[in-house]
């Protein structure tokens, strides 16, 4: 998702992309709030002060149906 140029992380491209992206690579029949669930929670792991991965876990929360924090 993201590259090291020069000592910063570049994005390689928009959240709305990945996330698009990553919808296309599901499986039919996946379960995609269960899914996308798991990403919310590989994202937060990351840097919750970068725009790009706060949008991105927007997108996959909202996906989740979370109506609250994810834990």
């Amino acid at each position: 998702m993201f590259q090291l140029t020069e000592n910063q992380a570049s994005g390689t491209g928009k959240p709305e992309s990945v996330f698009i992206s990553w919808l296309l690579w599901q499986p039919r029949g996946a379960d995609l709030p269960a899914e996308a669930l798991k990403e919310v929670q590989k994202l937060a792991r990351l840097d919750n002060t970068d725009p790009d991965i706060a949008r991105l876990k927007a997108l996959f929360t909202s996906l989740a149906g979370a109506d609250g924090p994810l834990h």
